[in-house]
């Protein structure tokens, strides 16, 4: 509840403090903190109450010598003097605040503005005016309230400073307590009337405003911040419980639907209802929307009423008195926290009638309610317009909905007058997590969560508004800069057009709106502060005209329509016609004049699921043949003339006039349904719905045919009644959205002015996990990808109805598939695994006008990833990159999603160009992202990546200028569009998918079973070998046999991890790693590329990340089996894979691959653009190290680090540079100093071939943050650090004096220890 409700003088205004807070100071409740004596500074023996009882009794009386004062001063006088020394002064005193000091010339100071402020208490800025200035306005000649509102010039200062968290302004009538509002959405304040609390004698309300702005509420502790004060620390307890408490609301919502409907069912009048469900005739899908539409109208009611904006302000005072007394929620709010309630059903039926006024052209002028129409229309299909609801079932869902209970804390009344966009949207998502379940038996309602629900399938994730904020300040705030420059500035702004395409509750659009409407009042009131009267005009405005959004979720569109409702309501007025601007349809499936008029192209025609082939080829060669008619009797047509156009006749205003009614309201509607089913319009859709549904058809002997020829029968009229049947139920099944006939009036303007949003992130292929995770648990959890399609196929026997639906869904998915990839729609992005987040950032694109922008938030990889490098270079190439801000998750910024997961705010313009893109990347809060952002331009970034356009991932701009100087000296890899490739290499995905092929491996058991026998590797039996499969966490640098399946816990398992193997074990090369499978040496060797002959293979782990201890992790091991997660490196010349071998090793050529990586896959894409120093470079002298070929440095060195296995020799002969089959000699021992030091060498030298200097290198080696945490914890210094630096400065000291490195090794490189010879002999005869 309000505390306004309680203290008659005190107005709460936004969200600056949480309703129940001025309530609980009041009530001195204990569990808040900072209310005993000792925390104002009392003596023991008074208590804050008695000191505020003290003031009280000297400010009452100082109170009337000071109003006879005003009163004799002239009309007119600002009376700024005589207000502050009689009075505010005072009351500053009696709050313990002493004598007030001025602020310095000038006022207050932050950044390069002054703000004329005229007193200040440590942090607190007080700006004491006189009782005739007005607070929201400008008062011309009055120190502090000349140029600006002293309201929003004391805000603004909050908003810009460090050092002001809170601030108080008052004119002595009424005293205004506020807060920096940077992060809240809307005008928030606290205000106390000062003249009604004195006159009316008001102590209760006096005490609050004593507890709440004593001087030791904003009294920073000594060494503390301002957020530290009593008054920040009740603000962000009282916060975390709301947070808390709408999360119990959620879950109150969900019971009240549960109550509503079972009421429903139960009353004894419902028959009508109860069959309705019995014989098929209601949907339980149908009573559940109308349940959900119920529950909104209340909360809207619930909100209205405490906002004081339902009733009619020009209703007589008896009948707002008899609405209040008898119909108004609010009653009904207390009295379901009084009793339970009866089966009678009279408060029901008052409540019906509420609804129906609201939505009754006439209102009620009996009960002072207007028309308001919107959410209270009656469209038609009320479900419950007739139904009985017992009492105790109403009073039930709405004390569901009025009180939360926290855990171990008294229940709490929900804020309504607060709640807004960002509440409603918390609610939505909890909403679609459910499903509704009806019990005939019992007649009970309920709603239970089921795998695949609607918010799994639609990939929702609830934006908060700190994110929502930084996408509209790069988005919105410089197309609204623009519109300050335009010759007529309101036209401008109304003519704005903002849209999102996925708009779940409205959240994106709320915040829109108010943006725009906070510029359009202060054009029409010529101020810069307009007054809240402005704002909600405004508002209102441009709700009418500039708000669009669409949604799939018929559930989210209504909701999107309430938060934009509550918003902008203004009491009287009824709510605007929305129906044409925010509308139910699916954003990706829709179709363009252009690609109609080319034609239904071949690859519509796939066979899917159950189609038949035989006939979707003839369909095929069909549609072509009436395809290339059309083109020639075109070109026949383009020989005299342009070819006919169809004509759609114009959409009708949506706009209501000022001063509009309800009647007129639904005259809108009406004439924008006429035009909606207008023959014309009809035609056009049914062509577009043709079009699309020809991707989606079934292809079976005796269906109809959509092909090229249908979209003529359609201009002609001379459709088959079937054919359009089968259109229309594929339109509505799939529920097409065409956007020039949805929003015309858009498509004439050239696109919206604005995209904003955060669309659904989920594959558009189905996941079999996924779907048989509820249905099926079984095949989710079978052991692979062949034993899940095993398991399946089985269901033909054991289920065949869910096979059907099995196979229904996989259809459905398909089609749509097939229509994002073969429809030309989306020439972008459609290529890989489609995420609907990448199709949505083409339409979003592809939506907005040239001078427009969009902002929307996805993961990382649209910016990184293969599949969207054609979308992002196009955006880099035509500089249309504005900013993109890369968050890790790790504050869970967004609750339900991975800590580890990367997501991103990207802003493209409509086509004017960027000069400098603005970036950051890797941030963690939102706040940061301003702070921490740097430029790159257009150039720099096709420099970074030539083959796809796509972004870096630096932290830092030293990051960015570290990694620029190395690609100005290197070139990539491999360019393609060279094409330059110096080492000659080309790329496999392992051998055998791990997924895919895992019919192929063997374990143990298994081969043990068949009479196989395990050598220690391999396993044999007869002529016949398998091979170890082995997988990238077996491996990492220089080293083969890095861990092992020996000894794994299923704890390890568990989490993917494998037990290291001991120093002691690496040391005896004869002991090799265990794999988890085998596989057929026969398979392997069919699986080699031809042109491979070597024993051995290089790779890469494909799994990793900037988190892990090294990102880029290499290795060599021998020919086996490989799986698809070790990529592998295959070269034209072998003898030079060693060199890149050791140069993928280093921290230098790591460090360049951390700048690339956003995800947790180093994909091949990213692996051809790391800048890599070229084979010439290994060829000649590097200075400071080695005075020959850099590369016979280099191999003694590699010999060392890899040749300590005999499984290994093959490599260590090419290493060597011998022939193939030559011998290399016996391993080498496994000295862990010895390989430290060797490692070091290697990474010194490859640091200076890369061109760093040595505070470079410094940089590098310190963004090793995990490296050097295991290091400190294990060393208690950053040991390899201090190595490579030290080997660095000897080789920077011998190239200044003309020599070449010395290494401390005895003996060098290449010539350690190795195993006995003997030993080694026997193996070979082995």
């Amino acid at each position: 509840m309000s505390p306004a409700g309680q203290l008659t003088s005190v107005r709460t205004v936004g969200a600056l403090l949480p309703a129940d807070v001025l309530g609980r100071v009041a009530a001195g409740d204990q569990d808040l903190g900072g209310l005993r004596s000792a925390d104002y500074h009392l003596g023991a023996g008074e208590t804050p109450r008695e000191a505020a009882n003290r003031a009280w009794a000297y400010l009452l009386s100082v109170w009337p010598s000071f109003r006879e004062a005003l009163a004799a001063l002239h009309a007119g006088d600002p009376a700024v003097r005589l207000t502050r020394e009689r009075w505010l002064l005072l009351l500053f005193r009696e709050l313990g605040y002493g004598r007030l000091q001025t602020t310095p010339a000038g006022g207050l100071n932050a950044g390069e503005k002054s703000y004329p402020v005229s007193h200040e208490w440590g942090p607190l800025p007080i700006h004491l005016l006189g009782w005739g200035v007005d607070l929201d306005r400008r008062t011309k000649g009055v120190p502090g309230a000349a140029e600006r509102a002293p309201h929003a010039m004391v805000q603004e200062l909050c908003n810009r400073s460090e050092d002001h968290l809170w601030a108080v302004v008052s004119n002595g009538q009424v005293l205004r307590l506020l807060r920096d509002s940077t992060s809240l959405s809307t005008v928030s304040f606290v205000e106390f009337d000062l003249e009604a609390i004195f006159d009316g004698e008001l102590f209760a309300d006096f005490v609050v405003l004593f507890l709440l702005l004593h001087q030791s509420r904003v009294e920073v502790p000594e060494g503390g911040a301002p957020a530290d004060c009593w008054l920040e620390r009740w603000r962000s307890s009282a916060i975390a419980q709301g947070t808390r408490a709408m999360a119990l609301l959620r879950d109150g919502v969900q019971r009240a639907i549960e109550h509503l409907g079972t009421g429903f069912l139960r009353a004894p009048a419902n028959t009508a209802l109860r069959d309705g469900l019995a014989d098929g005739s209601l949907a339980l899908a149908d009573m559940h929307q109308g349940l959900l539409r119920l529950v909104y109208r209340l909360l809207f009611l619930f909100v209205a009423e405490d906002r004081d904006a339902l009733l009619d302000p020009d209703a007589a005072p008896v009948a707002k008195a008899r609405y209040r007394d008898y119909y108004s929620t609010a009653r009904l709010r207390r009295l379901a926290l009084k009793r339970r309630g009866t089966a009678h059903t009279d408060l029901w039926r008052a409540q019906r009638l509420v609804i129906a006024k609201l939505g009754d052209e006439a209102g009620c002028p009996e009960l002072g309610l207007p028309g308001i129409g919107g959410l209270f229309d009656d469209q038609g299909a009320e479900v419950f317009a007739d139904a009985d609801l017992p009492n105790d079932a109403l009073l039930a869902a709405v004390r569901d909905l009025a009180v939360v209970r926290p855990a171990g804390q008294p229940q709490r009344l929900v804020d309504y007058k607060n709640l807004g966009a960002e509440e409603l949207g918390s609610i939505y998502e909890s909403l679609l997590e459910l499903v509704p379940r009806h019990d005939p038996v019992h007649q009970t309602f309920a709603l239970v969560t089921l795998a695949g629900n609607d918010r799994k399938t639609t990939g929702s994730y609830y934006t908060p508004s700190a994110l929502i904020d930084l996408l509209l300040d790069e988005t919105l705030d410089p197309l609204l800069d623009d519109t300050e420059r335009a010759a007529d500035p309101e036209a401008t702004l109304l003519a704005m057009t903002v849209c999102d395409p996925a708009c779940g509750s409205g959240h994106f659009l709320v915040a829109a709106a108010r943006r725009i409407a906070e510029r359009l009042a202060v054009v029409r009131s010529g101020e810069s502060d307009p007054t809240p009267t402005h704002l909600r005009a405004a508002l209102h405005d441009v709700v009418d005209r500039c708000i669009y959004g669409v949604d799939l979720n018929p559930l989210a569109a209504e909701l999107a329509k309430v938060s934009l409702w509550l918003e902008a309501m203004q009491p009287g007025r009824p709510l605007s016609f929305l129906d044409a601007h925010v509308k139910v349809g699916n954003a990706l499936l829709g179709t363009t004049p252009e690609l109609i008029a080319a034609g239904i192209p071949d690859d519509a025609f796939v066979a899917l699921g159950d189609d038949d082939k035989p006939t979707t080829t003839a369909w095929k060669r069909r549609n072509k043949v009436e395809r290339d008619a059309r083109a020639a009797a075109q070109d026949e047509l383009d020989l005299f003339g342009d070819a006919p156009t169809p004509t759609v006749p114009p959409a009708p205003s949506t706009t209501a006039v000022p001063g509009a009614r309800l009647a007129d309201v639904h005259a809108l509607a009406r004439r924008y349904a006429a035009w909606q089913q207008s023959p014309e319009l009809a035609r056009e859709r049914l062509l577009a719905d043709a079009w699309c549904a020809a991707f989606v058809q079934h292809k079976r002997p005796g269906a109809p045919a959509i092909t090229t020829g249908t979209l003529d029968a359609v201009r002609d009229g001379t459709i088959p009644a079937a054919t359009a049947a089968a259109v229309h139920s594929h339109a509505v099944a799939h529920r097409f959205f065409h956007w020039h006939l949805e929003f015309p009036e858009v498509a004439g303007a050239g696109g919206f002015t604005a995209m904003v949003g955060n669309p659904p992130w989920e594959t558009v292929q189905m996941s079999e996990k996924e779907f048989f995770a509820a249905r099926a648990p079984e095949i989710t959890t079978a052991a692979n990808a062949a034993a899940r399609k095993k398991a399946i196929a089985r269901l033909a026997e054991t289920d065949p109805t869910l096979l059907a639906a099995f196979d229904h869904a996989a259809r459905d998915a398909a089609g749509q598939t097939q229509f994002i990839r073969a429809s030309g729609r989306y020439p972008l992005c459609a290529r890989g695994k489609i995420n609907t987040y990448s199709i949505f950032a083409e339409l979003f694109r592809s939506s907005i006008a040239r001078d427009g922008r969009m902002g929307i938030i996805t993961p990382t990889g649209l910016a990184t990833d293969a599949t969207t490098s054609a979308f992002f270079a196009d955006t880099v190439a035509t500089k249309r990159l504005a900013a993109f801000y890369d968050f890790e998750n790790e504050a869970r910024i967004f609750p339900g999603v991975h800590h580890a997961f990367r997501f991103a705010v990207t802003c493209l313009t409509g086509g004017r160009p960027v000069e400098h893109s603005r970036l950051s990347f890797l941030t963690r809060h939102v706040r940061d992202a301003v702070t921490t952002r740097f430029a790159l331009a257009p150039e720099e970034i096709l420099l970074l990546n030539p083959n796809t356009g796509t972004l870096p991932m630096f932290r830092t701009r030293r990051d960015a200028e570290i990694t620029l100087g190395i690609y100005r000296r290197h070139p990539v890899l491999v360019n393609d569009a060279t094409p330059a490739n110096p080492w000659g290499v080309s790329f496999r995905q392992g051998l055998f998918n791990m997924a895919a092929d895992s019919g192929l491996f063997r374990t143990a058991d298994q081969l043990e079973a068949d009479g196989a026998e395990f050598d220690g590797w391999a396993y044999v039996r007869g002529g016949h070998r398998w091979l170890p499969l082995y997988e990238g966490k077996m491996l990492s640098h220089y080293d083969h046999r890095y861990s092992t399946y020996e000894g794994a816990t299923q704890a390890q398992l568990n989490v993917g991890t494998l037990p290291r193997i001991s120093d002691i074990v690496h040391d005896q090369p004869d002991r090799e790693a265990l794999g988890r499978y085998w596989v057929s040496e026969a398979e392997v060797l069919d699986a080699i590329d031809e042109r491979w002959d070597r024993d051995w293979f290089l790779g890469w782990r494909d799994i990793t990340g900037q988190e892990k201890w090294r990102t880029f992790v290499p290795s060599v091991l021998p020919r086996a089996a490989v799986g698809n997660k070790f990529p592998l490196t295959l070269g034209a010349d072998p003898r030079l894979a060693p060199l890149l071998h050791v140069l993928q090793s280093t921290f230098a050529f790591d460090y360049v691959a951390r700048q690339k990586l956003s995800g947790t896959g180093m994909t091949f894409f990213i692996v051809k653009q790391l800048a890599c120093p070229t084979p010439a470079s290994f060829a000649v002298p590097l200075l400071g190290v080695v005075g020959t070929a850099l590369a016979d440095w280099i191999r003694p060195r590699l010999l060392e680090l890899t040749y300590t296995s005999y499984r290994i020799g093959s490599y260590a002969t090419d290493v060597l540079g011998l022939p193939p089959g030559a011998d290399p000699g016996p391993p080498f021992r496994w000295l862990p100093e010895r390989r430290e030091q060797l490692r070091v060498e290697l990474d010194a030298a490859m640091f200076r071939l890369y061109g760093l200097a040595r505070d470079e290198v410094e940089h590098v080696m310190d963004s090793f943050f995990v490296v050097r945490k295991y290091e400190e914890r294990d060393h208690g210094e950053f040991r390899t650090k201090r190595l490579i630096l030290a080997a660095y400065d000897a080789m920077a000291a011998a190239a200044s004096a003309g020599t070449t490195y010395v290494t401390p090794l005895d003996p060098p490189p290449g010539q350690g220890p190795r195993h006995p010879a003997e030993r080694h002999r026997d193996e070979q005869q082995h």
